[in-house]
């Protein structure tokens, strides 16, 4: 299950590139934020409520509080729309449902990772193809991604066999 995020992604990259490329969509962007920002949130409250090393239970206690300022930002830029999983995330999160402990540990540190690196895809094309509003606001949480990024690279560092 490892790669199984990047390859369903990678397989719509491809299907894309064979259309050539698509506009940048508002609200597609905002719906594949608000389900990251989701499934990264119930995540990190799984690992953070579960027995999981140190290292994973402090970085799952700092992603839950971003991602529930970043949800709240996101809701007013997208309306009152409660956030939904779409479906690759919602299959992820069920698979990180039944771990522990150290399995638990390793996979929740992958799957942020993988996410984060696929958000920060994202909100860089936002920077500079999406509308006004949206380009700031995608522009302000950028930086907190990217430090996301290297503060779970560090825990996934501690927990690598």
């Amino acid at each position: 299950m490892t790669g199984f995020l990047p390859a369903l992604l990678l397989g719509r990259l491809a299907a894309a590139q064979d259309r050539g490329p698509e506009p940048f969509d508002p609200a597609r962007f905002l719906g594949f934020a608000a389900s990251s920002a989701e499934f990264q949130r119930r995540a990190a409250t799984l690992a953070a409520e579960r027995d999981t090393r140190p290292e994973v239970k402090a970085f799952a206690a700092e992603m839950m509080r971003y991602r529930e300022g970043q949800l709240k930002r996101l809701e007013t830029l997208r309306g009152a729309v409660a956030p939904a999983l779409q479906a690759e995330h919602q299959v992820v999160f069920e698979n990180l449902e039944p771990l522990d402990y150290l399995a638990l540990s390793r996979r929740y540190m992958e799957v942020q990772m993988q996410a984060l690196e696929q958000e920060e895809r994202g909100y860089e094309a936002a920077t500079r193809l999406a509308p006004p509003e949206l380009r700031s606001a995608a522009a302000a949480m950028l930086p907190e991604i990217l430090r996301l990024q290297q503060d779970a690279q560090r825990a996934l560092e501690a927990v690598r066999p």
